[in-house]
Parts: structure tokens; C-alpha cells; sequence
């Protein structure tokens, strides 16, 4: 896939979980949450090896911390929708 096509599509947050959870890749919807994430910041990882110039990882590991924190407050602690909003913010990347 381009990444304009990558960038345009649509994931159905709420249908990977489910997916992930009865498909026993995960035992439950948290763990199901959590394994997700983390693969989809794996991925993030990837994609971004050698396009930022002069920030050490630890730097991106910090900020993507810090992001999380602060879509877990807007959600109002709801795991689900925090990651809703960090899909939304990774598509206006454009990566």
C-alpha cells in the first residue's frame, strides 16, 4: 500500500479488539488494549527510523509517553477512546 492509502484508511478500533480477543491472541479486552498499542508503537518505531533528525530516542520515547498521559486525560481515563485519539493524531502525520 502507498502511504497516501495507508494515511486514508479507516481502522475499526472497537473490531481489532474484539478480533484480537477471539482470536486468543490476547486473553481479555485490556490485555487485548494494551498488546495492540504496543504494536502499533513498534510500527510507529519503524516507520519513523531515520526521519527525525537530531531527537535520540529516548526523546520520542518521552514525548510518546507524555502523549499518551495527556490523551488518557482527555478520555476521562476511557482506554478505548484514548487510543481513537491517537489514531486520529497519527493520521494527521501523514506518514
Amino acid at each position: 500500500m502507498a502511504p497516501e492509502e495507508i494515511a486514508e484508511q479507516k481502522i475499526d478500533v472497537e473490531a481489532e479488539i474484539e478480533d484480537a480477543v477471539k482470536s486468543g491472541q490476547f486473553p481479555d479486552r485490556n490485555s487485548a488494549i494494551i498488546g495492540l498499542m504496543k504494536q502499533l508503537i513498534d510500527y510507529q518505531k519503524g516507520a519513523l527510523k531515520g526521519k527525525i533528525k537530531g531527537s535520540p530516542v529516548n526523546g520520542v520515547e518521552k514525548y510518546r509517553e507524555e502523549k499518551w498521559k495527556a490523551l488518557i486525560e482527555s478520555a476521562r481515563g476511557d482506554e478505548d477512546r484514548a487510543v481513537q485519539m491517537y489514531i486520529d493524531e497519527l493520521k494527521k502525520l501523514n506518514i
